[in-house]
């Protein structure tokens, strides 16, 4: 608490008149992992969620799955020393409702701070697909990464996966969507296809995320080796929804796309 309070006295010019849970805006406050130390009032009605629900969080789980890669971008970014950033990213609020913000992300101390902005009425349908386009393409296309969510089955069957699916696999990233002929489990390498399943299984019965390394069988016949984090999906009553995740090559990230994988 007290480094909130050195945030609010810097803010406000050393008084103390200022009330943060009155301003039109959404701050926070996070720890050097992204972690969030506090909250004005405007996050909590951004959000849906009250502070004491979501102090020590990961910041990056109230974001769309596709945009947390450009948020530890923007992390990434401020420990290498670089002015603040911004970025507009999409959030998922308490009711799943998806609001476009505007963030702007500065170091404060040992950690971050950030104001965020909604600005989901000034875009329009398309300049939202584009905005997020850009963001993703920008960051993720032509890369040895594959951010996906998919459906807690023997298959894994994908609802989402980035176009990194095309450079890490061989495969676009479309045929593996909904697809019964290609499946994602039918990439990875036969004799690690069991303990992968029983990995997740477990880290989903002990609620935690999972990682592990395996091989996966590309397009051109060649193996390759991998390493995916992820974890699960749980609506509000507990129910698990499906998993999220991004897999990339072992060995071969550099110290960026291990920042992005840290998101998961």
């Amino acid at each position: 608490m007290n480094g909130w309070r050195r945030l609010r006295d810097a803010l406000s010019g050393g008084s103390r008149s200022v009330d943060f849970d009155a301003l039109p805006i959404a701050l926070i406050h996070l720890d050097g992992a992204g972690l969030i130390r506090q909250a004005n009032r405007g996050w909590e009605l951004l959000s849906g969620y009250r502070l004491r629900d979501c102090q020590q969080a990961e910041h990056s789980q109230f974001l769309h799955i596709e945009d947390r890669p450009l948020w530890q971008l923007g992390l990434h970014s401020l420990r290498d020393g670089e002015a603040p950033w911004v970025g507009s990213l999409r959030y998922m609020n308490r009711t799943g409702e998806l609001r476009w913000v505007e963030i702007r992300l500065a170091r404060h101390g040992d950690g971050f701070v950030a104001s965020l902005a909604d600005i989901s009425a000034q875009m329009p349908e398309h300049q939202q697909l584009q905005a997020r386009h850009r963001s993703l393409s920008n960051l993720l296309d032509g890369l040895p990464l594959m951010v996906y969510r998919c459906r807690n089955n023997r298959n894994w069957s994908m609802e989402y996966v980035s176009a990194g699916c095309l450079e890490l696999t061989g495969y676009a990233a479309q045929r593996l969507v909904d697809s019964q002929s290609l499946t994602f489990n039918g990439l990875i390498h036969p004799a690690d296809r069991e303990r992968v399943w029983r990995g997740v299984q477990e880290a989903l019965r002990e609620s935690r995320p999972f990682a592990f390394d395996y091989r996966l069988l590309c397009a051109d016949g060649s193996e390759k080796q991998v390493s995916e984090r992820g974890r699960g999906i749980y609506s509000d009553l507990g129910d698990l929804l499906g998993l999220e995740g991004i897999v990339m090559e072992r060995g071969a990230a550099p110290a960026l796309l291990r920042d992005v994988a840290a998101g998961f």
